[in-house]
């Protein structure tokens, strides 16, 4: 039987992909509400797409009860011919970022392994709404607003997909109690010592009792919209970047670059580094160039093993 929700992961899917039939997925799950929410619209629409879907668990051992809560997951999967990756990390003193960063690297490698071609997580509009608020109170850029968006392409060959991202959190416990899906409580998430699980369970219930009850969709809007001036302010700093970068060195010509608006100047600076190094630099790093540049002074700073300076019209970058 069909849902409503089943409608909106149809459409959501048909909007996000060129092809859906016979779509090559790679579907990320943990067993909470989420997971077995997007696991089932998958199942169900499994015959009628004819997906190549495979399920991938990461184990971070970070609770005494992952270990059980995988072996659900595969009890949950044990009648279907989807094959099943189960990975567990055995260092538990690493940071939230670089867990993150390894749960991609593996997601990654997996996908490129089995072939592939499309990698999706089940996070939803809450989880956009928590980010959004999360990464505003570090006094991140308009661009970290968008941490999460509907697809990413991490490579040629594969992509990250986020199908339900426009699914709420309670239309999502509707879905798992009307088809009874046997979801795994994280006790994690009632640990009120992370800063999310505040943001979740403390700053959004009191924002939407006492501010406004559609905080969640309207700040939804409000990230479509940024990414919109965002996607602008990316397609001006490239076209400006080549206009200005020189022929044959790792150079741009500063003079036309300080000439710009104060917002595409460090925007420019920072794809100048990102594109010839990979590797982000620090904003204060930025500001320290950009303010040598306007005051017209020499520029003479190490950056690990390179040395930036300006020389003439150009500011370069050269090893040491």
């Amino acid at each position: 039987m069909y849902s409503f929700l089943h409608q909106k992961f149809i459409t959501n899917l048909k909007k996000s992909l060129t092809k859906i039939t016979g779509a090559s997925i790679l579907l990320a799950i943990s067993g909470g509400q989420d997971s077995l929410c997007i696991l089932k619209l998958f199942l169900d629409l499994y015959n009628q797409y004819k997906f190549q879907l495979g399920v991938i668990n990461i184990d971070h051992s970070w609770r005494y009860d992952s270990t059980k809560n995988t072996y659900h997951i595969i009890n949950i999967l044990s009648n279907s011919k989807i094959p099943v990756y189960i990975y567990k990390i055995s260092c538990t003193d690493i940071s939230e970022l670089k867990s993150r960063i390894l749960r991609y690297q593996i997601l990654l490698k997996t996908a490129s392994t089995y072939n592939y071609t499309i990698i999706v997580t089940a996070h939803s509009l809450s989880d956009q709404v928590e980010t959004c608020l999360y990464n505003l109170l570090k006094g991140t850029s308009n661009d970290g607003l968008n941490s999460l968006r509907w697809k990413r392409q991490l490579n040629s060959k594969i992509q990250v997909l986020r199908p339900i991202l426009n699914f709420t959190r309670y239309e999502i416990a509707w879905f798992c109690k009307f088809f009874s899906l046997p979801y795994w409580s994280d006790i994690s998430n009632y640990n009120y010592e992370t800063q999310r699980n505040r943001i979740r369970q403390e700053l959004i219930p009191y924002l939407q009792l006492y501010f406004n009850s559609k905080i969640e969709t309207n700040l939804c809007r409000f990230l479509d919209n940024n990414h919109k001036d965002c996607e602008y302010l990316k397609q001006n700093t490239i076209k400006i970047y080549q206009k200005i970068k020189h022929r044959e060195l790792i150079a741009i010509n500063y003079k036309q670059l300080i000439q710009q608006h104060s917002a595409i100047q460090h925007r420019v600076l920072y794809f100048f580094f990102l594109y010839n190094l990979n590797d982000t630099v620090s904003s204060y790093t930025l500001k320290t160039i950009l303010n040598h540049l306007k005051k017209k002074s020499s520029v003479n700073l190490k950056y690990k093993r390179l040395k930036i300076r300006n020389s003439n019209e150009w500011l370069y970058i050269s090893k040491i």
